[in-house]
């Protein structure tokens, strides 16, 4: 009999999979595998309908303060060996018909989505160099060079990880390669589906069936229409370095006493603000904001901190861009701080 497409078959297993995972137990997790390969469940869906989403599920989880980043580490490790035992079961001994490579844009260190994509494609007959995760983005050009790829895949599963998929289309470019067609994959593309098109790629997908499906129809129209960056994208990456320092020294001089941290969450801040711009929407800072008010609390910096700190930012980026970037910079990072504030219960910050 088979149970692929009863559903709630299927989401029992994965709620005994989820339990699994946040106990740390490798064996039942290994149990409940088993026991959707012997109800015949195809090893596709095993990935689709039960590793892909019990990932997300531990993510919210983490984000929630509901498992630690042991538990978290843990449970990837565990879909991560059992992926490799599933490995087999999408070994393709046909002839291949395309090459792709694969990876994480740096300092993307989740890499569980852009493997399952490899597997799938390795299904399909491509032939798959994967690179796992934070490849640099002259490796990813390197590779795509040597290899005559027919496409690059790419995932950005962190918000502020976004400008480094444009990084890579400019890079591509640069070099006379910028016939080659680029897919991404990760959370903003999901949250976002037409946010591939606003950074110049050629299609994104939400899982690896979809992202197959998406490279053999991009590979039957290459014709993109390359859109220039937003001119505030490209005048916060240029004063990046300025506009972190100036702001930390702000929150120095305010009181503040960790200059480290401070660096750390401008150059965080300003790369979520790129993304926003180049995609030409602030709706993706929705979820940073989510971020701000259900998961940084727990690392210490309250939503009052966080908000205080932007304002700041706010101050900067009016000295420091031209008008009229500075203004839809500013417009960007006032809806960051509403959505924050509203999510925390606070009453708004007038804007700079």
């Amino acid at each position: 009999m088979h149970y692929e497409n009863d559903g709630a078959f299927m989401e029992g297993l994965r709620q005994d999979y989820i339990q699994a995972l946040v106990a740390g137990s490798g064996r039942a997790a290994d149990l409940v595998v088993e026991t959707a390969l012997g109800a015949t469940v195809k090893p596709q869906q095993i990935y689709l309908d039960l590793f892909q989403p019990s990932a997300y599920a531990i993510g919210r989880l983490w984000q929630a303060n509901r498992v630690s980043v042991a538990q978290e580490h843990l449970a990837t490790a565990i879909i991560e060996r059992q992926m490799g035992e599933l490995y087999p079961y999408f070994k393709n001994r046909n002839a291949t018909r395309h090459t792709i490579v694969l990876g994480c844009v740096p300092d993307e260190w989740h890499r569980v989505g852009v493997r399952m994509v490899s597997d799938f494609f390795e299904a399909a007959g491509w032939q798959v160099h994967y690179l796992g995760a934070n490849v640099p983005i002259r490796e990813l050009v390197g590779l795509a060079r040597e290899t005559s790829a027919d496409m690059v895949g790419i995932s950005a599963e962190m918000l502020f990880n976004l400008p480094r998929v444009g990084e890579l289309v400019r890079a591509l470019d640069a070099v006379g390669l910028g016939g080659i067609p680029v897919i991404a994959g990760g959370m903003p593309f999901i949250e976002q589906p037409e946010l591939w098109s606003a950074l110049s790629l050629h299609g994104s997908a939400g899982d690896a069936a979809a992202a197959v499906a998406t490279a053999e129809r991009v590979l039957g129209d290459r014709q993109i229409e390359a859109r220039p960056e937003p001119a505030a994208a490209t005048a916060l990456r240029t004063h990046r370095e300025e506009i972190v320092a100036m702001a930390t020294a702000r929150c120095l001089a305010a009181g503040d006493h960790d200059r480290a941290l401070l660096n750390a969450g401008f150059g965080f801040a300003t790369r979520m603000l790129e993304a926003a711009l180049a995609v030409g929407t602030p709706t993706p800072l929705g979820g940073q904001a989510a971020w701000a008010t259900e998961r940084q609390p727990h690392d210490g910096v309250a939503p009052e901190e966080m908000l205080s700190h932007f304002a700041h930012l706010n101050i900067v980026l009016g000295q420091l861009l031209p008008p009229p970037e500075s203004y839809q910079a500013q417009a960007y990072l006032n809806y960051l701080m509403d959505e924050t504030a509203r999510r925390a219960g606070l009453p708004p910050i007038p804007p700079a």
